[in-house]
């Protein structure tokens, strides 16, 4: 209340010259109509990231390699629902000529406003698992949730789909014949040489994965610092976007060694005290969790590995 007080005061110095004041009935309302408004203003490409896991890294990868030969504006940490999303879209920099926006949701419909709000070019959905389920119930339903990303983005808008998860080639099979005024569906998978990208793990460290495979038909092998077999499938969304947005087959290959393992999402930590920890410490799920248990155990140790495991929760009654 205090803190209200001085603020109206502070107004009551302003002229009118000085202030514009516009009362709304609802600022988060306010706040989407700004942001689609800012976003119709804007002259980047829009790229908006979604999926129950991968999102964030699947994000940061897309601008480690688009950033690295465009003008590049993200998302910042997780910064992906109802307030992360306009807000991001409202400190768009200038001169930015690709934006990429990281969309979240725990409930029906969520995915749907956020899409409208952005109205993005370029739309993906990097995997479907159990999250939120408490709200959902089944996979199935989750799955419904996410292809909201799809079925609520510009018509034209290019969309992009993961071969290798049950739920999202099926939005593929649909997609063929429920999108087709849409400029162009790109296509990535480990298993499906025929996708524009088509990767697969040679040799993974606990620094670095090896990855072989070829990005819009270039075929390459090369070393990216990354941990986690996981990473293979957000390398490959990071890859797909980047030739959805006009980069070269040669151009990616060329910046993928620019990514790297984010906080909490499987970093790799070295104590002074000689032991390493494995840190994957942001909103687990239960895939997150058996991909984690998956890459201790492919890691070579001497002593014993010890699991530290926190709660998991919207998980609804197991």
């Amino acid at each position: 209340v205090h803190q209200e007080t001085e603020f109206l005061n502070k107004l009551k110095t302003q002229t009118k010259s000085q202030l514009t004041l516009i009362k709304v009935p609802d600022t988060l309302i306010a706040l989407r109509d700004l942001a689609r408004f800012s976003r119709r203003r804007s002259a980047s490409l829009v790229i908006g990231v979604a999926g129950s896991n991968g999102k964030t890294t699947s994000k940061e990868f897309c601008a480690s390699v688009i950033g690295a030969h465009r003008k590049v504006h993200y998302s910042k940490g997780s910064f992906n629902n109802h307030w992360g999303v306009p807000f991001t879209i409202l400190a768009e920099p200038e001169k930015t000529e690709i934006m990429i926006l990281e969309m979240g949701m725990n409930h029906v419909g969520e995915l749907a406003v956020l899409t409208k709000i952005a109205e993005p070019d370029i739309v993906v959905v990097t995997y479907i698992g159990i999250e939120h389920i408490e709200h959902f119930g089944t996979v199935d339903k989750i799955s419904e949730a996410e292809e909201e990303i799809y079925k609520n983005s510009p018509a034209k808008a290019q969309r992009i789909f993961n071969l290798d998860n049950p739920w999202t080639l099926k939005m593929f099979e649909r997609a063929l014949n429920d999108y087709p005024q849409a400029r162009r569906l790109w296509t990535f998978s480990a298993h499906k040489e025929s996708a524009d990208v088509h990767l697969k793990i040679v040799d993974l460290t606990r620094t670095a994965l090896r990855i072989r495979g070829q990005i819009g038909g270039i075929a390459n092998e090369i070393v990216v610092p990354v941990f986690g077999s996981h990473n293979l499938a957000n390398l490959m969304v990071a890859s797909t976007v980047g030739l959805a947005a006009g980069l070269s087959g040669q151009q990616i290959w060329s910046s993928l060694p620019t990514c790297k393992n984010i906080w909490g999402r499987n970093q790799l930590i070295q104590t002074k005290q000689g032991a390493q920890i494995l840190f994957d410490g942001y909103n687990a799920n239960p895939d997150s969790m058996k991909a984690l248990i998956e890459n201790m155990n492919l890691l070579k140790v001497s002593g014993k590995r010890i699991g530290v495991f926190g709660q998991m929760r919207e998980l609804g009654v197991h």
